[in-house]
Protein backbone atom coordinates (compact mmCIF):
# COMPACT_ATOMS: atom_id res chain seq x y z
CA UNK A 1 0.00 0.00 0.00
CA UNK A 2 1.40 3.54 -0.95
CA UNK A 3 0.31 6.99 0.39
CA UNK A 4 0.71 8.56 -3.19
CA UNK A 5 -2.00 6.31 -3.54
CA UNK A 6 -4.19 6.74 -1.38
CA UNK A 7 -3.85 11.04 -1.92
CA UNK A 8 -4.88 10.58 -5.30
CA UNK A 9 -7.71 8.33 -4.33
CA UNK A 10 -9.14 11.26 -2.18
CA UNK A 11 -7.90 13.87 -4.72
CA UNK A 12 -10.37 12.66 -7.30
CA UNK A 13 -13.21 11.97 -4.67
CA UNK A 14 -13.16 8.39 -4.30
CA UNK A 15 -14.02 6.52 -1.56
CA UNK A 16 -10.94 5.29 1.00
CA UNK A 17 -11.19 1.85 2.12
CA UNK A 18 -11.10 0.65 5.86
CA UNK A 19 -7.71 -0.76 5.36
CA UNK A 20 -6.29 2.28 3.59
CA UNK A 21 -7.55 4.70 6.32
CA UNK A 22 -6.47 2.59 9.29
CA UNK A 23 -2.83 2.48 6.79
CA UNK A 24 -1.89 6.49 6.89
CA UNK A 25 -3.52 7.07 10.58
CA UNK A 26 -1.05 4.10 11.78
CA UNK A 27 2.18 4.79 9.58
CA UNK A 28 2.00 8.42 10.23
CA UNK A 29 1.79 7.71 14.00
CA UNK A 30 4.64 5.84 13.31
CA UNK A 31 6.53 8.87 11.83
CA UNK A 32 6.82 6.60 8.78
CA UNK A 33 4.53 9.05 6.42
CA UNK A 34 6.29 12.52 5.65
CA UNK A 35 3.99 15.28 6.55
CA UNK A 36 4.01 16.73 3.44
CA UNK A 37 2.16 13.86 1.94
CA UNK A 38 -0.23 13.90 4.82
CA UNK A 39 -0.59 17.61 4.42
CA UNK A 40 -1.65 16.79 1.17
CA UNK A 41 -4.23 14.05 1.77
CA UNK A 42 -5.82 16.35 4.53
CA UNK A 43 -6.17 19.20 2.23
CA UNK A 44 -8.06 16.76 -0.44
CA UNK A 45 -10.19 16.04 2.92
CA UNK A 46 -10.63 19.14 3.54
CA UNK A 47 -12.29 19.54 -0.23
CA UNK A 48 -14.04 16.87 -1.11
CA UNK A 49 -14.77 15.62 2.43
CA UNK A 50 -15.67 11.82 3.48
CA UNK A 51 -18.48 9.47 4.13
CA UNK A 52 -20.11 8.50 7.00
CA UNK A 53 -18.43 4.96 6.83
CA UNK A 54 -14.85 6.97 6.58
CA UNK A 55 -15.32 9.35 8.75
CA UNK A 56 -16.45 6.26 11.24
CA UNK A 57 -13.20 4.81 10.25
CA UNK A 58 -10.59 7.57 10.75
CA UNK A 59 -12.18 8.38 14.04
CA UNK A 60 -11.71 4.89 15.57
CA UNK A 61 -8.45 4.49 13.82
CA UNK A 62 -7.45 7.76 14.99
CA UNK A 63 -8.79 6.69 19.35
CA UNK A 64 -6.69 3.30 18.76
CA UNK A 65 -3.54 4.75 17.11
CA UNK A 66 -2.59 4.93 21.42
CA UNK A 67 -3.63 4.06 24.81
CA UNK A 68 -7.00 4.21 25.73
CA UNK A 69 -8.10 4.40 29.37
CA UNK A 70 -10.35 2.29 31.31
CA UNK A 71 -12.34 4.19 33.93
CA UNK A 72 -14.28 0.83 34.76
CA UNK A 73 -12.55 1.17 38.52
CA UNK A 74 -14.20 4.53 39.25
CA UNK A 75 -17.71 3.37 37.71
CA UNK A 76 -21.24 3.36 40.27
CA UNK A 77 -23.61 1.27 39.57
CA UNK A 78 -26.25 2.58 38.36
CA UNK A 79 -24.64 5.81 37.02
CA UNK A 80 -22.56 7.03 34.06
CA UNK A 81 -18.88 8.35 33.69
CA UNK A 82 -20.01 11.76 31.61
CA UNK A 83 -17.17 13.70 29.48
CA UNK A 84 -17.39 17.44 28.54
CA UNK A 85 -15.80 19.17 25.37
CA UNK A 86 -16.04 22.43 23.81
CA UNK A 87 -15.24 23.09 20.18
CA UNK A 88 -13.44 26.44 21.37
CA UNK A 89 -14.04 30.48 22.13
CA UNK A 90 -13.12 33.31 23.90
CA UNK A 91 -14.09 33.64 27.43
CA UNK A 92 -15.28 29.95 27.90
CA UNK A 93 -14.76 29.06 31.54
CA UNK A 94 -17.95 26.71 31.34
CA UNK A 95 -16.17 23.73 32.19
CA UNK A 96 -14.27 25.06 35.36
CA UNK A 97 -17.68 25.80 36.77
CA UNK A 98 -19.46 22.75 35.63
CA UNK A 99 -17.38 20.06 36.95
CA UNK A 100 -17.57 21.57 40.55
CA UNK A 101 -21.19 21.75 40.30
CA UNK A 102 -22.25 18.21 38.60
CA UNK A 103 -19.52 16.13 41.16
CA UNK A 104 -20.63 18.66 43.79
CA UNK A 105 -24.44 16.42 43.14
CA UNK A 106 -23.08 13.11 42.86
CA UNK A 107 -21.85 12.66 39.20
CA UNK A 108 -17.74 11.15 38.85
CA UNK A 109 -16.01 13.28 36.09
CA UNK A 110 -12.65 12.59 34.85
CA UNK A 111 -11.30 15.22 32.22
CA UNK A 112 -8.71 15.99 29.88
CA UNK A 113 -8.46 19.76 29.07
CA UNK A 114 -6.42 21.03 26.38
CA UNK A 115 -4.40 23.99 25.98
CA UNK A 116 -5.36 26.83 23.59
CA UNK A 117 -3.70 27.85 20.35
CA UNK A 118 -4.69 31.07 18.26
CA UNK A 119 -7.58 33.21 19.73
CA UNK A 120 -9.24 30.00 21.43
CA UNK A 121 -8.61 29.44 25.46
CA UNK A 122 -7.52 26.35 26.87
CA UNK A 123 -8.62 25.00 30.41
CA UNK A 124 -5.36 23.72 31.16
CA UNK A 125 -3.92 26.77 30.34
CA UNK A 126 -6.61 29.03 32.96
CA UNK A 127 -6.00 26.16 35.70
CA UNK A 128 -2.06 27.07 35.77
CA UNK A 129 -2.97 30.67 36.66
CA UNK A 130 -3.41 28.91 39.96
CA UNK A 131 0.01 28.99 41.72
CA UNK A 132 0.87 25.25 42.07
CA UNK A 133 -2.00 23.73 40.55
CA UNK A 134 -0.56 20.13 38.81
CA UNK A 135 -2.54 20.10 35.66
CA UNK A 136 -0.09 16.91 34.42
CA UNK A 137 -0.84 14.30 37.15
CA UNK A 138 -0.78 10.63 35.61
CA UNK A 139 -4.45 9.32 34.62
CA UNK A 140 -3.92 6.30 37.46
CA UNK A 141 -3.46 9.78 40.04
CA UNK A 142 -6.22 11.22 38.47
CA UNK A 143 -8.70 8.30 38.85
CA UNK A 144 -7.48 8.00 42.25
CA UNK A 145 -8.94 11.29 42.80
CA UNK A 146 -12.25 10.85 41.31
CA UNK A 147 -12.71 8.09 43.93
CA UNK A 148 -11.83 10.48 46.59
CA UNK A 149 -13.63 13.88 45.42
CA UNK A 150 -15.72 12.95 42.53
CA UNK A 151 -13.43 15.02 39.80
CA UNK A 152 -10.09 15.42 38.24
CA UNK A 153 -9.31 17.67 35.62
CA UNK A 154 -6.31 17.19 33.77
CA UNK A 155 -3.98 18.03 31.00
CA UNK A 156 -4.86 15.85 27.95
CA UNK A 157 -1.93 12.88 27.56
CA UNK A 158 0.69 13.04 25.65
CA UNK A 159 0.07 8.87 24.73
CA UNK A 160 -3.95 9.59 23.88
CA UNK A 161 -5.24 9.61 20.32
CA UNK A 162 -1.48 10.45 19.60
CA UNK A 163 -2.64 10.34 15.70
CA UNK A 164 -4.78 13.21 16.65
CA UNK A 165 -1.72 15.21 18.43
CA UNK A 166 0.56 15.00 15.42
CA UNK A 167 -2.27 15.65 12.34
CA UNK A 168 -3.90 18.78 14.81
CA UNK A 169 -0.53 20.31 14.44
CA UNK A 170 -0.47 19.74 10.63
CA UNK A 171 -3.84 20.87 10.34
CA UNK A 172 -3.31 24.03 12.44
CA UNK A 173 -0.25 25.41 9.74
CA UNK A 174 -1.91 23.65 6.43
CA UNK A 175 -5.23 26.15 6.55
CA UNK A 176 -7.42 22.32 7.12
CA UNK A 177 -8.46 23.12 11.01
CA UNK A 178 -11.91 24.22 9.63
CA UNK A 179 -12.91 21.01 8.23
CA UNK A 180 -16.30 19.61 9.81
CA UNK A 181 -15.15 15.88 9.00
CA UNK A 182 -11.46 16.33 10.60
CA UNK A 183 -12.93 18.30 13.94
CA UNK A 184 -15.37 15.37 14.17
CA UNK A 185 -12.52 12.80 13.94
CA UNK A 186 -10.73 14.95 16.19
CA UNK A 187 -12.79 15.80 18.66
CA UNK A 188 -14.55 11.77 18.80
CA UNK A 189 -11.45 9.79 18.49
CA UNK A 190 -9.98 11.89 22.21
CA UNK A 191 -13.20 11.16 23.57
CA UNK A 192 -13.88 7.74 22.64
CA UNK A 193 -9.81 7.14 23.91
CA UNK A 194 -10.26 8.62 27.16
CA UNK A 195 -13.24 5.94 28.53
CA UNK A 196 -16.29 7.86 29.13
CA UNK A 197 -19.74 6.25 29.07
CA UNK A 198 -21.36 9.24 27.39
CA UNK A 199 -20.26 12.49 26.13
CA UNK A 200 -21.68 16.46 26.27
CA UNK A 201 -20.18 18.54 23.80
CA UNK A 202 -21.00 22.56 23.80
CA UNK A 203 -20.31 23.57 20.10
CA UNK A 204 -20.04 26.86 19.37
CA UNK A 205 -20.99 29.44 17.12
CA UNK A 206 -20.14 32.83 15.74
CA UNK A 207 -17.21 35.04 15.38
CA UNK A 208 -15.07 33.49 18.09
CA UNK A 209 -15.71 29.66 16.76
CA UNK A 210 -14.29 27.75 14.15
CA UNK A 211 -18.46 27.38 13.05
CA UNK A 212 -19.49 30.87 12.31
CA UNK A 213 -22.60 30.23 11.65
CA UNK A 214 -25.66 28.04 12.94
CA UNK A 215 -25.85 25.83 9.85
CA UNK A 216 -22.30 25.09 9.95
CA UNK A 217 -21.99 24.38 13.32
CA UNK A 218 -25.21 22.02 13.31
CA UNK A 219 -23.91 19.85 10.94
CA UNK A 220 -20.67 19.54 13.25
CA UNK A 221 -22.99 19.30 15.99
CA UNK A 222 -24.76 16.11 14.17
CA UNK A 223 -21.78 14.48 12.49
CA UNK A 224 -20.39 14.31 15.90
CA UNK A 225 -23.51 12.72 17.53
CA UNK A 226 -23.68 10.04 14.63
CA UNK A 227 -20.25 9.14 15.14
CA UNK A 228 -21.20 8.53 18.80
CA UNK A 229 -24.18 6.71 18.03
CA UNK A 230 -22.19 4.61 16.44
CA UNK A 231 -19.45 3.79 18.88
CA UNK A 232 -22.39 3.13 21.43
CA UNK A 233 -21.88 6.14 23.42
CA UNK A 234 -24.97 8.62 23.90
CA UNK A 235 -23.71 12.19 22.58
CA UNK A 236 -25.83 14.97 23.28
CA UNK A 237 -24.51 18.20 21.61
CA UNK A 238 -25.62 21.80 22.57
CA UNK A 239 -24.88 24.81 20.44
CA UNK A 240 -23.98 28.21 21.85
CA UNK A 241 -23.06 31.53 20.78
CA UNK A 242 -19.71 32.98 20.60
CA UNK A 243 -20.37 35.96 18.60
CA UNK A 244 -19.30 37.95 21.52
CA UNK A 245 -16.64 36.86 24.84
CA UNK A 246 -18.47 34.54 27.30
CA UNK A 247 -18.86 35.88 30.56
CA UNK A 248 -16.72 39.18 32.05
CA UNK A 249 -13.41 37.88 31.46
CA UNK A 250 -10.89 36.83 29.10
CA UNK A 251 -7.38 35.86 29.98
CA UNK A 252 -6.33 32.99 32.38
CA UNK A 253 -6.38 34.34 35.85
CA UNK A 254 -9.18 37.15 35.35
CA UNK A 255 -11.17 34.23 34.35
CA UNK A 256 -10.73 32.21 37.26
CA UNK A 257 -11.56 34.99 39.63
CA UNK A 258 -14.95 35.21 37.46
CA UNK A 259 -15.52 31.08 37.87
CA UNK A 260 -15.06 32.24 41.82
CA UNK A 261 -17.38 34.64 41.80
CA UNK A 262 -19.89 32.77 40.26
CA UNK A 263 -19.35 30.30 42.39
CA UNK A 264 -20.01 32.40 45.35
CA UNK A 265 -23.15 34.30 43.84
CA UNK A 266 -26.29 34.23 45.12
CA UNK A 267 -29.81 33.46 43.42
CA UNK A 268 -30.63 37.25 43.01
CA UNK A 269 -27.25 37.85 41.12
CA UNK A 270 -27.11 34.16 39.37
CA UNK A 271 -30.29 35.67 37.73
CA UNK A 272 -29.05 39.31 36.90
CA UNK A 273 -29.29 40.71 33.16
CA UNK A 274 -25.15 40.38 33.63
CA UNK A 275 -24.81 37.06 34.20
CA UNK A 276 -27.45 35.97 31.87
CA UNK A 277 -25.14 34.63 28.97
CA UNK A 278 -22.77 32.60 30.93
CA UNK A 279 -25.60 31.00 33.40
CA UNK A 280 -27.64 29.64 30.50
CA UNK A 281 -24.45 28.06 29.14
CA UNK A 282 -23.38 27.09 32.47
CA UNK A 283 -26.57 25.33 34.04
CA UNK A 284 -27.49 23.70 30.07
CA UNK A 285 -24.24 22.28 30.17
CA UNK A 286 -24.44 20.99 33.72
CA UNK A 287 -27.79 19.56 33.71
CA UNK A 288 -27.13 17.74 30.95
CA UNK A 289 -24.01 16.53 32.02
CA UNK A 290 -26.33 15.10 34.95
CA UNK A 291 -29.30 13.61 32.95
CA UNK A 292 -26.26 11.80 30.97
CA UNK A 293 -24.84 11.15 33.92
CA UNK A 294 -28.16 9.37 35.34
CA UNK A 295 -28.38 11.77 38.28
CA UNK A 296 -31.10 13.75 37.64
CA UNK A 297 -33.53 12.85 34.79
CA UNK A 298 -35.82 16.18 34.25
CA UNK A 299 -33.27 18.97 32.82
CA UNK A 300 -35.77 21.73 34.65
CA UNK A 301 -35.36 20.07 37.72
CA UNK A 302 -31.67 19.57 37.45
CA UNK A 303 -31.72 23.45 36.72
CA UNK A 304 -33.81 24.14 40.52
CA UNK A 305 -31.01 21.43 42.01
CA UNK A 306 -27.38 23.48 39.99
CA UNK A 307 -29.02 26.64 41.94
CA UNK A 308 -29.27 24.90 45.18
CA UNK A 309 -25.48 23.91 44.67
CA UNK A 310 -24.31 27.35 44.22
CA UNK A 311 -26.42 29.29 46.43
CA UNK A 312 -25.03 27.07 49.47
CA UNK A 313 -21.64 27.07 48.42
CA UNK A 314 -21.73 23.09 47.82
CA UNK A 315 -20.34 23.77 44.70
CA UNK A 316 -17.59 26.35 45.76
CA UNK A 317 -16.42 24.44 48.25
CA UNK A 318 -16.32 21.31 45.58
CA UNK A 319 -14.04 24.11 43.41
CA UNK A 320 -11.55 24.28 46.15
CA UNK A 321 -11.18 20.61 47.37
CA UNK A 322 -10.09 20.10 43.41
CA UNK A 323 -7.58 22.79 43.69
CA UNK A 324 -6.45 21.37 46.62
CA UNK A 325 -6.01 17.89 45.51
CA UNK A 326 -4.14 18.48 42.46
CA UNK A 327 -1.41 20.99 44.86
CA UNK A 328 -2.90 24.51 44.16
CA UNK A 329 -2.44 27.00 46.46
CA UNK A 330 -4.92 28.35 48.98
CA UNK A 331 -5.42 31.35 51.60
CA UNK A 332 -8.14 32.31 53.78
CA UNK A 333 -10.01 35.80 52.91
CA UNK A 334 -12.71 37.56 54.35
CA UNK A 335 -15.11 38.76 52.27
CA UNK A 336 -17.47 41.47 53.66
CA UNK A 337 -19.88 40.82 51.27
CA UNK A 338 -20.32 36.96 53.05
CA UNK A 339 -19.76 37.89 56.18
CA UNK A 340 -16.69 35.09 56.76
CA UNK A 341 -13.45 33.57 55.72
CA UNK A 342 -13.56 32.05 52.75
CA UNK A 343 -10.74 29.66 51.08
CA UNK A 344 -9.27 31.36 47.85
CA UNK A 345 -6.86 30.44 45.33
CA UNK A 346 -3.80 32.20 44.83
CA UNK A 347 -3.50 33.12 41.25
CA UNK A 348 -0.58 34.36 38.89
CA UNK A 349 -2.67 37.57 38.54
CA UNK A 350 0.39 40.29 39.11
CA UNK A 351 0.63 43.27 36.50
CA UNK A 352 2.08 46.52 36.03
CA UNK A 353 -0.74 48.23 34.09
CA UNK A 354 -4.07 48.70 34.10
CA UNK A 355 -5.79 50.37 31.04
CA UNK A 356 -9.47 51.73 30.73
CA UNK A 357 -10.90 51.39 26.94
CA UNK A 358 -13.70 54.27 26.69
CA UNK A 359 -16.55 54.57 24.26
CA UNK A 360 -15.66 57.26 21.43
CA UNK A 361 -18.91 58.25 20.75
CA UNK A 362 -22.07 57.77 22.57
CA UNK A 363 -24.73 54.66 21.64
CA UNK A 364 -24.94 51.34 22.05
CA UNK A 365 -22.79 48.61 21.60
CA UNK A 366 -24.14 46.41 18.52
CA UNK A 367 -21.16 43.65 18.37
CA UNK A 368 -17.55 42.76 20.09
CA UNK A 369 -15.87 40.45 17.89
CA UNK A 370 -14.84 37.57 19.85
CA UNK A 371 -11.93 36.44 17.41
CA UNK A 372 -10.83 39.96 17.25
CA UNK A 373 -10.78 40.00 21.01
CA UNK A 374 -9.55 36.71 21.34
CA UNK A 375 -6.32 37.73 19.16
CA UNK A 376 -5.91 40.60 21.27
CA UNK A 377 -5.23 38.15 24.01
CA UNK A 378 -2.48 36.51 22.63
CA UNK A 379 -1.22 39.89 21.64
CA UNK A 380 -0.48 40.49 25.33
CA UNK A 381 0.98 37.49 25.69
CA UNK A 382 -2.00 35.67 27.10
CA UNK A 383 -2.48 33.11 24.44
CA UNK A 384 0.22 31.01 21.77
CA UNK A 385 1.02 31.75 18.27
CA UNK A 386 2.94 28.38 18.36
CA UNK A 387 2.51 25.99 20.49
CA UNK A 388 5.62 26.65 22.00
CA UNK A 389 4.89 29.86 23.05
CA UNK A 390 4.88 30.66 27.23
CA UNK A 391 1.89 32.34 28.08
CA UNK A 392 1.66 35.51 30.94
CA UNK A 393 -1.78 33.96 32.93
CA UNK A 394 -1.90 37.19 34.39
CA UNK A 395 -2.73 39.56 31.50
CA UNK A 396 -6.27 39.88 30.21
CA UNK A 397 -9.60 41.76 29.70
CA UNK A 398 -12.55 42.32 31.60
CA UNK A 399 -16.17 44.09 30.13
CA UNK A 400 -18.06 46.59 32.18
CA UNK A 401 -20.23 46.38 29.00
CA UNK A 402 -21.27 44.09 26.93
CA UNK A 403 -23.16 43.77 23.87
CA UNK A 404 -26.70 45.36 23.83
CA UNK A 405 -25.17 48.27 26.62
CA UNK A 406 -26.15 51.76 26.38
CA UNK A 407 -22.99 54.07 26.44
CA UNK A 408 -22.11 57.63 26.92
CA UNK A 409 -18.82 58.63 24.72
CA UNK A 410 -16.40 58.00 27.51
CA UNK A 411 -17.43 55.34 29.53
CA UNK A 412 -15.33 52.37 30.14
CA UNK A 413 -15.97 49.43 28.03
CA UNK A 414 -13.66 47.38 29.13
CA UNK A 415 -10.44 46.95 31.50
CA UNK A 416 -7.26 46.10 29.85
CA UNK A 417 -4.44 43.49 32.53
CA UNK A 418 -0.93 43.66 30.88
CA UNK A 419 2.76 43.77 31.83
CA UNK A 420 4.22 45.09 28.53
CA UNK A 421 3.52 48.48 26.60
CA UNK A 422 4.50 47.39 23.03
CA UNK A 423 1.92 44.76 23.23
CA UNK A 424 -0.68 46.54 24.42
CA UNK A 425 -0.24 48.88 21.29
CA UNK A 426 -0.12 45.73 19.16
CA UNK A 427 -3.43 44.47 21.01
CA UNK A 428 -5.39 47.60 21.13
CA UNK A 429 -5.23 48.02 17.16
CA UNK A 430 -7.34 44.19 17.46
CA UNK A 431 -9.42 46.00 20.48
CA UNK A 432 -10.88 49.41 18.95
CA UNK A 433 -11.78 46.83 15.47
CA UNK A 434 -13.30 44.67 17.54
CA UNK A 435 -16.03 46.98 19.31
CA UNK A 436 -19.00 48.46 17.45
CA UNK A 437 -21.04 51.30 18.89
CA UNK A 438 -24.16 52.79 16.68
CA UNK A 439 -27.72 54.79 17.46
CA UNK A 440 -30.50 52.81 18.46
CA UNK A 441 -33.53 52.57 19.84
CA UNK A 442 -33.43 51.33 23.47
CA UNK A 443 -35.58 48.63 22.66
CA UNK A 444 -33.08 46.97 20.15
CA UNK A 445 -30.49 47.45 22.67
CA UNK A 446 -32.59 45.66 24.65
CA UNK A 447 -33.40 43.12 22.08
CA UNK A 448 -29.47 42.53 21.47
CA UNK A 449 -29.13 42.34 25.18
CA UNK A 450 -31.23 39.30 25.21
CA UNK A 451 -30.25 37.16 22.12
CA UNK A 452 -29.94 33.77 23.10
CA UNK A 453 -26.94 31.99 23.76
CA UNK A 454 -28.70 28.37 24.06
CA UNK A 455 -28.93 28.23 19.82
CA UNK A 456 -30.06 24.67 19.42
CA UNK A 457 -29.77 20.87 21.51
CA UNK A 458 -29.09 17.71 19.10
Amino acid sequence: MRMYDIIEKKRDNKELTTEEIEYFVREYSLSNIEDYQMSALLMAIYLNKMNARELTDLTFAMAKSSNMINLDSIKEEGKFIVDKHSTGGVGDKVTLIVLPIVASLGAKVCKMSGRGLGFTGGTADKLEAIKGYDVNIDIQRAKEQVNDIGVALISQSSDIAIADKKLYALRDVTATVESIDLISASVMSKKIASGADKILLDVTCGSGAFMKDIASARRLAQTMVNIGKIANIETKAIITSMDEPLGRSVGNAVEIKEVISFLLSDETTLNSKSLKGLKDVVFECAAWMLKLANVGEDIEENKVKIMEEITSKRAYNKFIELIKAQGGHIHSVYMDLLGMSIDMPVLNDQVKYLKDIRAEKSGHIVSIDSKKIGEALVSLGGGRKTKQDSIDHAVGFEFINKVGSKVNESDTILKVFYNDKEKFDEAFEYIKDAIVIENLEDTLGEALSNKPHILDII
